[in-house]
């Protein structure tokens, strides 16, 4: 099942910049796995999606709370809520940058 994770970001750009590496590796570690299913910051800088692919709550949870964002306080704001994807473009699902 997809869980998103609607995040907000801090407003300390170095603590952002600082942490930013290491939150990459960890999502990449998870696309890895199976467990992202897509995600990325808004194009203002003030957050980002996280879709999740996992089982329950309760490990969207888990994965929210080990990404180091979440640890350095980077997240300031994060809502995780299941999701039914109903309908897919794959001409329009294309990864940008």
């Amino acid at each position: 099942m997809k869980f998103i994770n609607y995040v907000g970001y801090t407003d300390d750009k170095e603590k952002l910049a600082i942490h930013a590496p290491d939150h990459q590796r960890y999502m990449k570690s998870l696309l890895d796995a199976g467990k992202l299913s897509m995600g990325g910051p808004f194009s203002d800088g003030s957050g980002g999606l996280i879709i999740y692919e996992v089982a329950t709550k309760e490990e969207a949870e888990a994965l929210r709370d080990q990404d180091p964002f979440a640890i350095s306080g980077v997240f300031v704001r994060s809502e995780i809520k299941p999701w039914l994807l109903l309908a897919i473009n794959p001409g329009l699902v294309k990864q940008d940058g």
